[in-house]
């Protein structure tokens, strides 16, 4: 498949960072979907992790980038610097509060990455549409992937630059990105920019990582306080199975 992974963080969510690279050690297929971890300044490979008191090592595949410091509104500066040094067509966007609790098949991710590229598709969003999106509007398809119907976001004015997880054609995303924006006004005015011009944007509703996030105004969400003691005690056991 022609698709990468590409996790965007900043340094100062790194307390967010061991989930996120807990869940993809046990929900990721690293060897048939590349990893890159887009951060500012720390490189993750060279960063000190833990689990209960155990050293613990990122997968070593991962390929880190690092886009630099900046404040809040270098946001869409540094996915624009991350999304340039990836080279695969087609990119899943997701950010490190995103943790993982179950996996995509290879054969999911094969069709849906087939069916954007028969389609020439412009994105294709994989999270569920909860009943608070009320600025998705969307329409019903014949287009079926595993059972599932796939939605079309209609024309005109609509949300298509949700940073919920994605599937982006990564240079459609590279060319309606301006550098400056906070990631509000990055969703807000991406948006605007892409529902300007004929798009097509899809949406499969599957659940397979924490919603809205673990992270929630800045701090810890319920999500947190419930994934992270059970994605410790994994794990733990993991690193100290053999000992």
């Amino acid at each position: 498949m022609d698709l990468s992974l590409l996790v965007h963080t900043c340094d100062s969510y790194e307390r967010f960072w061991p989930g996120m690279l807990f869940s993809l050690d046990f929900n990721w297929d690293f060897n048939s979907v590349p990893v890159y971890w887009a951060s500012e300044d720390i490189n993750i490979h060279n960063h000190k992790f833990g689990c209960k008191h155990v050293p613990y090592f990122p997968n070593k595949t991962i390929v880190p980038i690092i886009t630099g410091k900046t404040d809040r509104n270098g946001f869409s500066t540094r996915m624009r610097i991350a999304l340039e040094e990836i080279s695969t067509k087609w990119v899943i966007y997701i950010q490190e509060d995103m943790w993982l609790i179950s996996n995509l098949s290879d054969k999911i991710l094969s069709d849906l990455v087939s069916f954007c590229d028969v389609n020439n598709v412009s994105s294709l969003k994989i999270h569920t549409k909860l009943n608070y999106y009320e600025s998705y509007r969307l329409e019903k398809t014949n287009f079926r992937i595993n059972g599932m119907n796939l939605l079309k976001y209609s024309d005109g004015e609509n949300y298509l630059h949700s940073h919920n997880a994605t599937i982006w054609n990564r240079q459609y995303l590279l060319e309606h990105l301006v550098d400056g924006e906070d990631p509000w006004t990055n969703e807000i005015q991406g948006s605007k920019r892409m529902s300007s011009y004929n798009n097509n944007h899809y949406h499969y509703n599957i659940h397979w990582y924490s919603q809205p996030g673990v992270c929630e105004n800045g701090g810890e969400s319920r999500d947190f306080f419930t994934l992270a003691p059970i994605l410790d005690d994994r794990m733990y056991l993991k690193l100290t199975y053999n000992l």
